[in-house]
Formats: C-alpha cells, sequence, structure tokens
C-alpha cells in the first residue's frame, strides 16, 4: 500500500523531538494556561453533574491510585527482562522482547523504542523476518506516540515494501490506521486532513478482512470507516453494538468510549459525553494507559462546567501522564486543547493570571526539582552503602566457603589416612574377615557424611544467617519449619538449600545426602504442598539471601 504515497512524507507536518529544556518549558507553559482557563469567566454549559456523580467519583478514586495500576505493569515488563537474561534460546528471546514491547507501549515511548532495537538487532543476527517486522510495527506506534511521525511512517513503509508477512498483517494495519486517523482527526482543520484519512480508512479495509465478521474489532473498523466517511449516526450504532460484547480487556474499549464522548459533545448532549469520557478514563488508567486522551478531554469539558476544582485535577493528571509516557503527540494535543479553551477568557484577567501562576508554577518546580535532586543523592549514597555492604557479604560467603572446603578436604585426607593405617594392620595380622566387616558396617561412609552435613549446615547458615526463617516466610503459618535441634538443617531443608546453591539434578543431591532420587522428589512435592504460593515456591526459595 505504501508503494502508492512515496512521497506521503510531505503531507506530514514536522513534529520535533523535545529535549528537556523545552519538556519543562512546555509543561510551565501548559500549567499556566491550565490555571488560565480554570480561574477565568467562562459561561457554563447546561450539564447535570449528579446525573453522573457516581462514575466520576469511581474515576476520582482510580486516579488516586493510579499509581498501583502503573507499578503493577511496570512489574510484568521488569519480569520479562528477568526471563530474558536468563533463557540462552534466541527464539525464545524474541518473543520476550515482543512481549516486553507490549507491555511498555502506553507506558513509556523511550522504554519501547529501546526494547523494540534490542529486538531488531537480534532478530536480524538470527535472519528472523518475521520478528523483524513486529518489531518495526511496534516501534512505528512508540514513534507516533512520541511525536515521530516521520520515522513511524519509514518503519511503516519499510515493512510494506518488504511484503507484509502473515501473523504480522493486523497489527501493521491496526497502527497504520491508529496513526493516520489520528492525524487526520488531528489535523482536521488543516489541507491535508484528507490524504490522512484516506490512508487510514485504506487501513481500516485490509483490517477487516483480517477479523471475523461477528468480532467487536470488525464493529471497530467499520465504526471508524464511517467516521472518516462523515457517517456519524451509523458510526455510533457500530460502537454501541461493540460495547454490547467487549469489556475493558479489549484494547480498544477505551477509544470507543472516547470516540462516543466526543460524538455526544459534539451533538450537546453533555451528560452522555461525560459518561462516556469517564467510561474510557477509567479504563486507561486501569490499564496503565498513558496515551489515552479520555481523561483530558473530560477535564477539558468540564472546565466549561462549574465543576472547576474536577477538572483541573483531570487536566493536570493528563499533562503528567503526558510527561511521564514521553507521549509527545499528546503534550501536542493538550497544547491545542487548552489554547481553544483559553480563546474563551477575559484577556485582562488572563495577564494577570497567567503571570501569577506562572511564577507559582517556576517556584514550585525549582523547589520540586531541588529536593528531588537532594532527595536522589541521598538515595545514590544509601545505595553504594547497600552496594559495599553486600560485596563485603559476598566476599566473607566465598571466604566461608573456601575455609570450609579445605577443612573438609583436610579431614577427609586424615580419615584416608586413617583407614590405610587401620586396613594395614588388620591385614598384616590376619584379621581380613573383621577388615571386611568393619567396611560392610558402613562406619566409615556414616562418619564422613556427618562430618559434611555438620560442614555445609554450618557453611550455609554462617553465609545465610536468617535461612530459616525465609524458608518459613514461604511456608503457610502451620506448616512451617522447626529444627529439632540448633544449627543442624533437616533433610529436607538440605535439599532446598543444595538448590539454592544451583544444585537442581536430582541424582546430583541424592548421592550427597545419601538417599534415593525418588525421596528427593518426595521431599521437594511436600514441601510445595505446605507453601503459601506452590507456583512461584521454588523460584522463590532460589532467591533467599540473594545479593
Amino acid at each position: 500500500m505504501f508503494n502508492k504515497f512515496k512521497n506521503t512524507s510531505s503531507l506530514i507536518p514536522r513534529i520535533n523531538t523535545f529535549n528537556p529544556l523545552m519538556k519543562i518549558a512546555l509543561s510551565i507553559f501548559l500549567i499556566i494556561v491550565l490555571n488560565v482557563i480554570l480561574s477565568s469567566h467562562i459561561n457554563a454549559l447546561s450539564y447535570n453533574a449528579s446525573g453522573n456523580e457516581d462514575l466520576l467519583e469511581q474515576l476520582d478514586e482510580l486516579i488516586a491510585d493510579r499509581k498501583i495500576y502503573m507499578d503493577q505493569r511496570r512489574a510484568k515488563a521488569d519480569s520479562v527482562e528477568v526471563l530474558i537474561n536468563e533463557t540462552m534460546d534466541k527464539g525464545r528471546q524474541l518473543s520476550l522482547y515482543l512481549e516486553q514491547a507490549r507491555l511498555w507501549s502506553d507506558i513509556s515511548t523511550d522504554s519501547t523504542i529501546n526494547v523494540c532495537n534490542r529486538g531488531l538487532h537480534l532478530s536480524a543476527l538470527e535472519s528472523d523476518s518475521l520478528y523483524m517486522q513486529l518489531f518495526l510495527v511496534e516501534r512505528a506506534f512508540a514513534f507516533f506516540n512520541r511525536g515521530r511521525v516521520h520515522d513511524c511512517i519509514d518503519d511503516l513503509n519499510h515493512v510494506e515494501k518488504s511484503g507484509v508477512m502473515p501473523g504480522v498483517e493486523r497489527r501493521f494495519h491496526y497502527v497504520g490506521f491508529a496513526t493516520y486517523v489520528t492525524l487526520g482527526a488531528f489535523y482536521e482543520h488543516r489541507d491535508q486532513w484528507t490524504n490522512y484519512f484516506v490512508h487510514g480508512r485504506k487501513h481500516l479495509e485490509a483490517e477487516k478482512r483480517y477479523v471475523g465478521n461477528d468480532s467487536s474489532a470488525y464493529l471497530y473498523c467499520d465504526a471508524l470507516i464511517n467516521m472518516v466517511d462523515g457517517k456519524k449516526r451509523m458510526m455510533v450504532t457500530s460502537l454501541k453494538k461493540m460495547l454490547e460484547i467487549a469489556d475493558e480487556s479489549d484494547e480498544n474499549y477505551p477509544f470507543v468510549n472516547t470516540i462516543l464522548g466526543e460524538y455526544f459533545w459534539e451533538t450537546g448532549n453533555y451528560d452522555e459525553s461525560v459518561y462516556y469520557y469517564s467510561k474510557g478514563a477509567i479504563a486507561n488508567i486501569r490499564s496503565a494507559n498513558l496515551s489515552g486522551v479520555a481523561l483530558m478531554r473530560l477535564g477539558e469539558m468540564l472546565s466549561l462546567t462549574n465543576d472547576k476544582s474536577r477538572a483541573y485535577n483531570y487536566l493536570a493528571v493528563s499533562l503528567d501522564q503526558a510527561l511521564q509516557g514521553d507521549m509527545k503527540f499528546n503534550l501536542m494535543r493538550l497544547n491545542e486543547a487548552f489554547m481553544d479553551v483559553s480563546s474563551d477568557i477575559d484577556k485582562d484577567r488572563h495577564h494577570k493570571l497567567a503571570i501569577l501562576s506562572g511564577l507559582v508554577v517556576v517556584l514550585i518546580m525549582l523547589l520540586v526539582l531541588v529536593a528531588k535532586m537532594i532527595v536522589n543523592k541521598r538515595k545514590e549514597v544509601k545505595k553504594l552503602r547497600v552496594v559495599e555492604e553486600r560485596l563485603a557479604r559476598a566476599n566473607l560467603a566465598k571466604e566461608t566457603y573456601i575455609t570450609e572446603f579445605m577443612g573438609l578436604c583436610s579431614s577427609y585426607i586424615e580419615s584416608l589416612e586413617d583407614y590405610n593405617r587401620l586396613s594395614r594392620r588388620k591385614i598384616t595380622a590376619g584379621q581380613a574377615e573383621e577388615l571386611l566387616a568393619y567396611i560392610k558396617s558402613g562406619r566409615i561412609i556414616d562418619e564422613q557424611r556427618r562430618k559434611f552435613y555438620e560442614v555445609f549446615d554450618e557453611a550455609l547458615l554462617h553465609i545465610f544467617p536468617t535461612y530459616i526463617e525465609d524458608v518459613n516466610k514461604l511456608l503457610q503459618p502451620d506448616k512451617q519449619i522447626v529444627l529439632s535441634s540448633p544449627g543442624i538443617l533437616t533433610t529436607e531443608l538440605r535439599v532446598l538449600a543444595l538448590s539454592r546453591l544451583g544444585i537442581d539434578d536430582a541424582a546430583v543431591i541424592a548421592r550427597f545426602l545419601g538417599i534415593s532420587t525418588n525421596t528427593i522428589y518426595t521431599y521437594r512435592n511436600k514441601l510445595r504442598t505446605r507453601a503459601v504460593d506452590r507456583a512461584s515456591f521454588e523460584e522463590d526459595a532460589k532467591k533467599i539471601g540473594a545479593f
């Protein structure tokens, strides 16, 4: 498709990358405008706030807890990084890179682009064209959200020119229509908007071929095609049908509600508009999606009502999210939205409030920056101290292991010498049968194994003094391990400890402990059944005392 539009780049408005100083300047400017908008006299819309109060209160609660959802999604992305580092399978690594890129999508354009670049590098080394296209498409979407529209189009063109591979088509066309339709909506007052909608419509038509006729995705594509064609009522019908079969887990759910909120705002049905904007904003927060605009549009609308306090909060959070996720395209949209609203402000009051708000904001930002610098310095010092302590413990652990190992080897040598002398004496005295009986008794092996247990238990508890307590934290309160004698581990604890030290082979553990492999499996299963979290117990146990 893109071969037909080789000069498309000339249609795309220039959106330069923001440096940190410009980001700070823009944030100051937008906050100034925000204060102006909400402090000035504006003719309030005719809006019944009580009709959606329960929904808005729910949204307020979610906004207050939004960090929880963000931390959960970031934790998932970080956990994938651990899996990437643990596997040597390149195919598995490519799959994990793609999963991680999609987890970072909508919350950090920088992280998404970085992961995609790593995936592209590996897919090039492995000559994997499929994953190369998948990473290009994901990176294109991140470029778009970051305001790097030319880079976005370049990646999409690259995929198109090389031939869109099976398994890539749907995502390719999804990103394609999202890019062009959004550009068309954003620049609808410019000469080029028609070209954007034409490109976007073609992607929508193409995507419909890859989804079921009765699916929510099909209705979504159909609705947007009607929107592009100017058939707003048909668009609304399709979107409402989609909401009947889709829930918040649907990737298009937030945007569908945002479109409906936009439609009802334009048609003057403000109660319905607030309802759908709120549903879209709630879905965005729960999914930790920083690229959504429902909250911004809701705040902009409420700023034209008497609900100024709530509007201020919504717009301020929208600004914070756009800066946090480096969603420069949203920053531009916020800027334009603020400019549209501020045009109705009294000029004199606007000037005074802008200066006052600007001074306050600059002062607050300077104080916050200084405070953050101090806090960060203290954190760095604290981290350095922690690292030093960990290194010291690690060195001590190595020295302990070496000392105990040397002692154990010395003990074994002495035992062999004693056994050699005993054997020589018995044979010389013609007491071969007594010697054979002594050997059969197993006393030698039992004595050496006892010494091994003593050394092993002492070394482990010296290196990990809280090992027993840490293991019990992973077990149910009524099923915890109690030592019969202080400092002497049970067999099940030794099995677990050997796994902690990197010995997972049941046969090797069995030889160490002088028990059967079946017994090893039995101990492991019994411990797992006593765990708080059975699925992660063994992995959690391996992390005990990790530096």
